[in-house]
């Protein structure tokens, strides 16, 4: 079984989503540990399933001054991989851990410039600048296949990264389903329910942390102890617009 666990690594470089690239949209956080192995932490940049809108929007939310009593756990911890003995998140259970309510859809590309999609977060929150040289590297986006995607180092040093979610198998060279994991409807992510196992990825700077915080339109609101929803739950967007 592939156990709900959490990486802990430097920040190396990073790799934001384009349309140009082979496989399910993600943006593409590489970490090392001690041991300096990359290590990939993705994050979900668009949905595969569209929402009642016919968007492939996430609902995103980026706290960019996290505060939270994990913060000091997480900060004792060495760097690698834990599958116990860390913070699980919950962002139904635990209301200290994020307001859901604040959660919009974002693209992960904005074409009109306003730098209000998941590329241009993701790049703020990890000192990511793509007018500076990338460097061209192979990447493997799940497909056992490696297809090559631009990586930018971090123009900021000693960045830490916390990445929440499961394995990539058999490899086990990465994490993914680094998104909320419970209230999916019954079909093909129902069982993929549960409670306390939900995804983020947290980054620690020199200023202080942020985290980020995705989740799927199908999803629904409220759940239950095992991470289903309820007979009474609402897909979110219309469980956020109706609180």
């Amino acid at each position: 079984m592939n156990a709900y666990c959490m990486f802990k690594g430097k920040l190396l470089r990073a790799a934001p989503f384009k349309d140009s690239y082979i496989g399910s949209p993600h943006y593409v956080i590489t970490v090392s540990a001690a041991d300096n192995v990359p290590f990939n932490i993705v994050v979900n940049s668009a949905s595969t399933e569209p929402g009642q809108n016919g968007s492939d929007d996430v609902y995103f939310y980026a706290d960019l001054n996290f505060t939270d009593p994990l913060t000091a756990k997480l900060q004792a911890l060495d760097l690698g991989l834990y599958t116990s003995g860390f913070p699980r998140l919950d962002y139904w259970q635990d209301s200290s851990l994020l307001d859901i309510h604040r959660m919009r859809p974002i693209p992960y590309e904005d074409e009109n410039g306003k730098r209000a999609d998941v590329n241009d977060v993701v790049d703020g929150i990890l000192t990511i600048d793509e007018s500076q040289p990338s460097q061209s590297l192979p990447f493997d986006n799940g497909s056992g296949q490696l297809h090559n995607r631009d990586f930018w180092t971090p123009t900021a040093a000693g960045i830490v990264v916390y990445g929440f979610g499961f394995l990539f198998l058999p490899k086990k060279d990465g994490l993914h389903e680094t998104h909320m994991n419970q209230g999916n409807p019954p079909g093909r992510h129902y069982d993929e329910n549960g409670a306390f196992q939900d995804g983020a990825v947290i980054v620690q700077r020199a200023d202080g942390f942020a985290a980020m915080f995705t989740a799927f339109q199908t999803q629904r609101l409220p759940t239950d102890a095992r991470g289903n929803p309820t007979s009474n739950a609402r897909a979110l967007p219309d469980f956020i617009r109706g609180s």
